[in-house]
């Protein structure tokens, strides 16, 4: 996964690589091969009809009454395909569409706390307004309140931009600090990495050494909370 991060620090904005972390042992690349040549993966129609109780025994012996030959073994076509959605309590399974997605938050004690419309987000990385690096706290505080659900790595493109990213890690390393990121004009939405996509709170983590830099987006979309206790009876 590769994308553009448009970054804003101390009055300063570039576009920037976005990636996931490298692997410590690269993964080896495999085909599978018979002897007439390599073998790839097809999405295909079965063929498979709607169960009938009439077919019987003696039908399955003479011929395929189960399966429409017409059909079986086709090619997917990816683009015309299209997702059904099914009641499962329907006693004759038919495609549904007056249906509405819903969000439903809980508390930190599991209990259901409200219902809304489901929202649908689209990537804010690379827009007009960059993401701007805002308030920061101690890295300890950070990892203790929040529950990071995916790390990437912050990269240079070129040698300004390699300069930028190594002053802000160098920043970030020597405060012991990481630093939060927010989207949109003024600076204040969470970070969504692709389309109809998860909205994180996202952090920036450095590290320099000899000259080089690490850079790190920690994503979180979990706030790490007690419950509250109720109060003893007096």
């Amino acid at each position: 996964m590769s994308m553009i991060l448009h970054l804003e620090h101390s009055a300063r904005s570039a576009r920037v690589a976005l990636h996931g972390l490298p692997l410590e042992r690269p993964r080896q690349k495999t085909q599978n091969a018979t002897a007439v040549g390599p073998v790839s993966t097809w999405r295909v129609v079965t063929g498979a009809r709607k169960s009938d109780p009439s077919i019987g025994y003696d039908d399955l012996l003479e011929g395929d009454p189960e399966i429409d030959l017409a059909l079986a073994g086709t090619e997917v076509d990816s683009d015309s395909a299209t997702p059904a959605w099914f009641d499962p309590s329907a006693a004759e399974p038919r495609p549904i569409g007056d249906f509405a997605d819903v969000d439903i938050v809980y508390d930190a004690t599991g209990a259901e706390k409200t219902r809304r419309p489901h929202l649908v987000r689209r990537p804010n990385l690379n827009e007009l307004h960059p993401v701007k690096v805002g308030k920061r706290l101690p890295i300890a505080d950070a990892l203790t309140a929040f529950a990071f659900k995916q790390t990437l790595q912050v990269a240079h493109t070129d040698g300004l931009t390699f300069e930028f990213l190594h002053d802000l890690a160098k920043d970030l390393a020597d405060k012991g600090e990481v630093a939060l990121l927010g989207a949109g004009p003024k600076g204040n939405l969470p970070l969504v990495l692709r389309e109809h996509g998860t909205a994180y709170r996202a952090f920036l983590y450095g590290e320099v050494a000899e000259g080089r830099y690490k850079l790190l987006l920690l994503l979180s979309d979990q706030e790490l909370k007690l419950p509250e206790t109720a109060g003893e009876d007096t």
